[in-house]
């Protein structure tokens, strides 16, 4: 583990714990600096806004009832409220699977899902969009990359990056106008 994520741990370990004794404060802070990156990991689980909202809203549901049952000794709050969401996500996707194995009228419809020439296009958008992340600055694309893809808040890429949250600001807005033009082309 990086020496510069201990003390984030530490500091979720402590609001956990916090949380635990029932403090609402320590509660809204450990859901503003940890549900930004969980929603993304859902985002990416499910497919859906919707669904992955959902899964991180009951998590910390989960979190504020449970809180006491965190046990420092066997892992970091992280890890715990990460385990938490995973479980919620698989459980959504099991109950997804026997939704879709009920017999519904009209399931000899065709297939709705993308046509091969619509995946094609979408392999070229993806592939193009990739080529113009990798050619901007690192300093620009750091930041997009770090919103964008780990859901992590201005304020949080600041703090990451020890660089001040405008020019952090100034950099992803920069770095967004750069891939637009890049992808115009």
């Amino acid at each position: 583990m990086d020496d510069d994520q201990q003390p984030h741990l530490e500091q979720g370990n402590a609001l956990l714990l916090a949380c635990a004794g029932g403090d609402g404060a320590a509660f809204q802070r450990l859901y503003s600096i940890e549900a930004p990156r969980m929603l993304a990991l859902a985002r990416r689980f499910t497919g859906e806004s919707a669904a992955a909202e959902d899964a991180v809203q009951d998590t910390f549901v989960q979190v504020w009832r449970n809180a006491h049952r965190f046990r420092r000794e066997r892992g970091s709050a992280r890890a715990w409220l990460y385990s938490l969401l995973r479980y919620r996500l698989i459980n959504q996707q099991r109950r997804g699977r026997q939704a879709d194995h009920q017999g519904l009228p009209g399931d000899d419809w065709p297939d709705p899902g993308p046509s091969p020439e619509q995946c094609s296009l979408e392999a070229d958008r993806d592939r193009r969009l990739r080529d113009c992340l990798r050619g901007l600055q690192g300093d620009r694309r750091r930041p997009i990359l770090m919103a964008f893809y780990h859901g992590f808040t201005y304020e949080q890429i600041a703090e990451s990056l020890a660089v001040p949250l405008g020019t952090i600001k100034s950099r992803v807005r920069s770095g967004l106008k750069g891939l637009q033009e890049c992808l115009r082309l």
